[in-house]
C-alpha cells in the first residue's frame, strides 16, 4: 500500500469518526462547541437535556448530516483500500 493510500485512509477514518460523533454523540459535540465558543468569546448556548432532545430541530439535522459524513468517510476508505490492494 502506498503512502498516498495510507494518508487518504487516515483522513477517511477521521471523517467517519467525526460523522459518527455528530450523529450519535451529540452531547459531546455540543459540549465541545460550547467550550470552543467560550474561548472565542461567542454567546453561551444552552445544554440540551434528554427531555428536550426530540424537540430540538438541530438534533435531527445533526443525525442526518452526521450519518452522511460518516458514510462518506467509510466509502472513501473502502474505495481507497480496495483500489490499493
Amino acid at each position: 500500500m502506498t503512502g498516498h493510500a495510507i494518508a487518504v485512509d487516515a483522513v477517511a477514518l477521521l471523517v467517519a469518526a467525526t460523522g459518527f460523533h455528530l450523529a450519535f454523540r451529540q452531547r459531546l459535540v455540543r459540549r465541545l462547541w460550547s467550550i470552543m465558543g467560550r474561548q472565542t468569546g461567542a454567546a453561551e448556548s444552552r445544554e440540551p437535556n434528554a427531555a428536550t432532545d426530540d424537540q430540538d430541530p438541530v438534533h435531527y439535522a445533526l443525525i442526518i448530516s452526521g450519518a452522511m459524513i460518516m458514510a462518506f468517510g467509510v466509502i472513501i476508505f473502502m474505495a481507497t483500500t480496495l483500489r490499493g490492494s
